[in-house]
């Protein structure tokens, strides 16, 4: 009994082996038959004109590209400098200052008006029966005020091309 046993033990263990081995070379056998087509595949496409002429074309194009590409980019560094230095000129140029000093004209205008308009005021307690007189002229320097502050809201606008907020300069 111990025969039968031991051949059943056998033919157990033999039968793995069996399945193993064509397994095995069906794994080889595909994993060759891939890199032989593959192989093939890429031999032919390195001979293929059609396919050499189309990466040429691209190659240029790319090429062309990228000199495009630096030429631009010398013509953008280019006016990013002429800019600057034109901010500059404008900056320092005769009209801004000729703004600058109009602006700063109305401004000491509008002083004035004020001391001159507080000035008749008091001039107006001193003397009596002065209350018409007073009122004319304190109508007038107000009318004068009212429009040396739209001279100098026209002059900042023309200065800056913004419109000035009331409740900013207050």
């Amino acid at each position: 009994m111990k025969d039968k046993n031991d051949n059943s033990s056998d033919n157990a263990g033999q039968k793995p082996k069996s399945v193993l081995v064509p397994f095995l070379l069906c794994f080889l056998l595909s994993v060759g038959a891939s890199g032989g087509v593959s192989f093939f595949l890429v031999s032919s496409a390195k001979d293929d004109p059609v396919l050499d002429s189309t990466l040429s074309k691209y190659d240029a194009r790319i090429t062309d590209v990228q000199n495009a590409q630096k030429k631009y980019s010398i013509q953008i560094d280019k006016i990013e400098k002429d800019s600057d230095e034109l901010k500059l000129y404008l900056r320092h140029s005769s009209a801004t200052a000729l703004k600058n000093i109009l602006i700063n004209q109305e401004e000491n205008i509008q002083s004035y008006l004020k001391v001159m308009k507080s000035a008749i005021n008091d001039l107006s307690r001193i003397t009596p029966d002065s209350a018409d007189w007073n009122s004319q002229y304190q109508y007038r320097m107000d009318l004068a005020l009212k429009s040396s502050l739209e001279r100098e809201d026209l002059l900042r606008l023309l200065k800056t091309g913004e419109p000035i907020e009331k409740a900013s300069q207050e």
